[in-house]
């Protein structure tokens, strides 16, 4: 019994001591937080859960997801910057966290994503549909122009919130339509759906993982998707080109960020880790079924250039739309 004992602890350890770990350090050897900027349900948060599950068996200890939606994901950026430089605090965001709050907020920004955080990799891309609610009797983007066109003011769109990524690209297709709506923020894209499919709002900007179940099932209907090709998740729905509006170019990411500072060796790390959780079976297939595309290479130091390059393209489109904060 004493020799099966000692067998059984002696292979715990083996087992503890083979889990990978950064180089140099024994990170990560306590519980890592995982701070999503968005709520629950979508897909910033489909992504974390995804990854952390997987990083948890990948290097034995617990990832642990928490949501911090509040003021567009400014308030997540504020939570991970004031932890430790040590990797402990990962944030999770969107295009609207990352690159909207910069033309929405300007000085008022406290924490600048390109000067506040250091980048690890992104983990998603995700196309921006738009959906109608079908009692509104359109079946195409002109005909849903011409009925705010002939109705100024009347139609209200919801979002997951004033600054996100549904705000900004719904505020882009009303400046390009010509028309007038009002935006209403929710918190989180499923509260805003429960009104879109109840008839209290007209339409919603929102990823395409999110909204293809709601188009299929016919609780609503798409009218577009922001991309120069038709999605798998939803091939009925026509590209912004082919709809008439070329200019319509919207697509979200899932970008993963550390606190400031954090050393080099511990973010490639972590890069590798995620790029390696990406790569099972059921974590990849999960993410592309529900209309994401995982990029390859995104390394700390090309994540960074690319939310660089995203600020400068959105941050004029933000501008333009007048959208703003209170």
């Amino acid at each position: 019994m004493k020799a099966v004992l000692a067998l059984g602890l002696a292979l715990l350890a083996g087992s503890a001591a083979a889990q990978p770990r950064a180089p140099g350090t024994d990170y990560p050897s306590r519980p890592v937080r995982i701070v999503v900027a968005l709520a629950p349900g979508g897909n910033a948060d489909l992504n974390a859960r995804l990854v952390a599950t997987q990083l948890s068996a990948q290097l034995g200890q617990q990832f642990v997801v928490e949501n911090r939606p509040s003021g567009g994901g400014t308030v997540a950026f504020e939570t991970v910057a004031a932890t430790p430089p040590d990797g402990y605090a990962l944030l999770v965001g969107a295009l609207g966290s990352h690159t909207l709050n910069v033309g929405l907020y300007g000085d008022r920004l406290r924490v600048h994503p390109l000067t506040g955080v250091d980048h690890i990799t992104i983990s998603s891309h995700s196309a921006i549909a738009v959906a109608v609610n079908p009692a509104l009797g359109v079946r195409t983007l002109q005909e849903f122009a011409a009925l705010l066109r002939a109705n100024p003011g009347k139609y209200d769109y919801g979002s997951s919130g004033n600054g996100t990524t549904g705000h900004i690209a719904g505020a882009m297709l009303v400046q390009l339509l010509g028309v007038q709506a009002q935006h209403v923020p929710y918190r989180g894209s499923a509260a805003a759906f429960t009104d879109l499919a109840a008839g209290r709002t007209a339409f919603q900007a929102d990823t395409i993982s999110f909204l293809s179940d709601h188009i299929r099932s016919g609780t609503v209907r798409g009218i577009v998707i922001a991309t120069p090709e038709r999605s798998p998740m939803a091939p009925e729905v026509p590209t912004s080109a082919e709809a008439g509006l070329p200019a319509y170019q919207a697509t979200t990411w899932t970008p993963w960020s550390t606190t400031l500072g954090t050393p080099a060796p511990i973010r490639q790390f972590l890069y590798e880790q995620i790029a390696e959780a990406l790569r099972v079976p059921a974590v990849r297939e999960r993410l592309i079924g529900l209309g994401n595309t995982i990029p390859d290479g995104m390394t700390p130091e090309r994540t960074r250039d690319f939310i660089a390059a995203e600020i400068d393209r959105w941050v004029p489109i933000v501008r333009a739309t007048g959208a703003g904060v209170d």
